[in-house]
């Protein structure tokens, strides 16, 4: 479930923001990020705007949610190289994941294959 109001420690280091409070707080008031008071905290902790965030931090926060997200219990896999492919995926970090995914995307499966050196073999089984 997407969060409408993110705290300055969820965004730290996503998609390029500041790794600390103080360069995040200061990038907000820079870009005009949207901020209330946080309920229930005392003294000057704020929440951000989920739609006020730059786009390419509402992309990775999505990625990242998505990953966190359990799967169903009822899933099953029938072909053993997606399981690999799924294990390998799960051991990565959020950013290396969210990494791999912006590359696939961008590039394509193909160019990826063509990075491990991998040539394509037409005659190969897809099954």
């Amino acid at each position: 479930m997407e969060k409408a109001w993110l705290t300055p420690q969820e965004l730290l280091g996503i998609a390029g923001l500041p790794k600390s409070r103080q360069g995040l707080n200061k990038r907000a008031r820079e870009e005009g990020w949207e901020k209330r008071k946080r309920k229930g905290v005392q003294g000057r902790a704020v929440e951000y705007a989920r739609e006020s965030l730059p786009q390419e931090v509402r992309k990775r926060l999505q990625i990242r949610e998505m990953a966190e997200m359990s799967p169903p219990a009822y899933t099953t896999l029938a072909k053993p190289l997606l399981a690999s492919w799924i294990q390998i995926f799960e051991k990565l970090s959020i950013n290396e994941q969210e990494a791999l995914i912006d590359f696939v995307l961008r590039e394509g499966a193909i160019a990826m294959l063509s990075r491990l050196e991998i040539a394509s073999d037409p005659n190969a089984s897809t099954t």
